[in-house]
């Protein structure tokens, strides 16, 4: 059953090199059934067929609106799209993933029964090799959901993470908002200022968001020293919660206390490529250790793990090299 409403939905597409990809996606969103949606394709440069793709697309429906440009990355790419959208809500897709055929139309649902600012939808993670389920929220066919104040949400997003897709925003909560141009992990740049502007969050684990994992994709390409922005949002994000919610102030160091193990982790891979980095992180990592409770969330064989990375770097770096994987 198609899905009508007053309430116009922004669908916000990146485009780049997905073309074996595209159809599926962009046929997710075409076949929803919530139908009032605007659906902004960006073809961010990209330099196989997505553009044509795009503009065939766009020819069959007139719900699609198609910008090409120069490539900019993800976060300009989202950024555009932000910039010319209509909707009185917004919701973000790769390009690469898929939609549940229902899933903007449970998003929405849930949006209007509780005037939630911002509703969290369930995932499904999925090889795309293989196409086996590596991960999902789904837990049974009922579905469960969960109402949060911003500071609940909050502490979720500390614990837990967070992710632009698979969400519906408030068009307004996103106002102003944007994501930071060519870094990687642009949504926890920005994660605390859409919370800290809202007063409800929704939280399904109902399936509305498919998820593919590629080798190849910006998620999982070898470490580098760009993919430290996770380090540094997370520094920046310390800073925020212990000046605006000190009492989450424990679970914002855990993750940045994660930030530096997992960039010390990887770094003791080819540690002569970062001499100039790891005694500063190694000297950072010391000094959380030196805290009360440092240990907040942790267990025996994290404990392990950062002790070595702290105090036997180079132990540590010896095993990685040699076994060819981390001491985890």
């Amino acid at each position: 059953m198609e899905i009508k409403s007053d309430k116009l939905i922004s669908v916000i597409m990146p485009i780049y090199k997905v073309e074996l990809y595209l159809h599926e996606c962009i046929d997710s969103i075409i076949n929803q059934t919530y139908s009032n949606l605007e659906i902004i394709l960006v073809d961010d440069g990209s330099p196989d067929n997505c553009g044509k793709i795009c503009d065939e697309y766009a020819k069959q429906d007139d719900r699609i609106v198609v910008v090409h440009k120069s490539n900019g990355g993800l976060s300009d790419a989202r950024n555009v799209g932000l910039n010319i959208a209509h909707g009185d809500y917004i919701v973000f897709i790769d390009s690469d993933d898929w939609m549940e055929r229902s899933g903007i139309q449970i998003l929405y649902e849930l949006a209007q029964k509780y005037d939630a600012d911002i509703v969290i939808g369930g995932v499904e993670k999925f090889e795309d090799s293989t196409k086996e389920i590596i991960w999902t929220t789904r837990k049974d066919n009922s579905g469960q959901t969960v109402v949060l104040s911003k500071e609940e949400a909050i502490k979720d997003f500390l614990i837990n993470g967070c992710a632009s897709w698979a969400r519906l925003y408030k068009a307004g909560i996103h106002k102003e908002v944007f994501f930071p141009t060519g870094e990687i992990n642009e949504d926890e740049a920005i994660v605390l200022s859409l919370l800290d502007r809202c007063k409800t969050i929704v939280k399904t684990n109902i399936v509305v968001y498919q998820y593919r994992f590629r080798q190849e994709s910006i998620t999982s390409t070898r470490w580098s020293r760009k993919k430290l922005a996770w380090y540094e949002h997370c520094k920046s994000n310390l800073r925020f919660t212990i000046d605006n919610y000190p009492e989450l102030e424990t679970y914002a160091e855990a993750r940045y206390r994660s930030s530096i193990l997992w960039a010390l982790n990887n770094m003791s891979e080819n540690p002569s490529n970062f001499d100039d980095l790891i005694p500063k992180f190694r000297k950072e990592l010391q000094n959380i250790m030196k805290k009360e409770n440092w240990d907040f969330r942790m267990d025996k064989k994290e404990k392990c793990r950062a002790y070595f990375l702290a105090y036997g770097f180079s132990l540590y770096s010896w095993i990685v090299r040699l076994y060819g994987k981390h001491y985890t």
